[in-house]
């Protein structure tokens, strides 16, 4: 019976608008014209509710526990020791919350930096592996979700971050868009598919979100 650990931690890039007052003087008066500053700050977190963890598919037998490195609101999300060819469901995998003052509302974008690399026998498609969807009771190993993709931008900090430029995610990236302000929170699971023929091994990748100002 062959099983895998997959673990994943999280990078977050947040693009706003810059302060760009701009004035007009006449003579004997002055008049200054200001625009409104956008701004965003937003956070993920990983595990973030108590009962985190994963859920086997059918026939897998018993549920697995979370790995080692996953805490309630910690840095990674693992899903312990899965068995090949099975789904599995890890729920509040992770929420992302965000604070704007832009009318406009945010859009939010999930990637992964990397595909799935293995400690010591190559690396998996992320696109195969790993799916996200809203957070839901009804959520189970098989409910309809969507694949994350492996970013076609340059990465840095050991992988963990995308260089965008000055360009915006691909729109097959987005996971989340909202069209007002204030301050709002959404949370995630994930999937896994452990297909049957992947080597035992430990796996790793990294998803960055990026909020951006609509």
């Amino acid at each position: 019976m062959r099983r895998i650990v997959l673990c994943l931690v999280f990078a977050l890039l947040v693009f706003s608008n810059t302060v760009v007052p701009v004035s007009a003087a006449a003579t004997g008066s002055v008049a200054a014209h200001w625009k409104v500053v956008t701004l965003i700050t937003s956070t993920v977190t990983p595990n973030y509710q108590s009962g985190f963890g994963p859920t086997g598919g059918s026939g897998s037998g018993s549920t697995p526990s979370a790995g080692p490195s996953a805490t309630l609101g910690g840095g990674y999300v693992d899903f312990g020791n899965l068995i090949a060819g099975y789904a599995y469901l890890y729920k509040y995998a992770a929420q992302v919350a965000v604070t704007t003052n832009d009318s406009g509302g945010f859009k939010v974008y999930g990637e992964g930096s990397t595909n799935f690399n293995g400690s010591t026998s190559g690396s998996q498609p992320i696109s195969t592996l790993l799916f996200w969807l809203f957070t839901g009771s009804a959520n189970t190993p098989f409910s309809a979700s969507t694949p994350f993709e492996a970013t076609t931008f340059p990465t840095f900090n050991g992988g963990k971050n995308i260089n965008y430029g000055a360009s915006l995610p691909p729109s097959t990236a987005l996971v989340w868009s909202n069209a007002t302000a204030g301050t709002i929170a959404q949370g995630f699971d994930y999937q896994i598919r452990v297909p049957s023929t992947i080597p035992i091994d430990t796996f790793s990748a990294y998803v960055v979100y990026t909020v951006i100002g609509n």
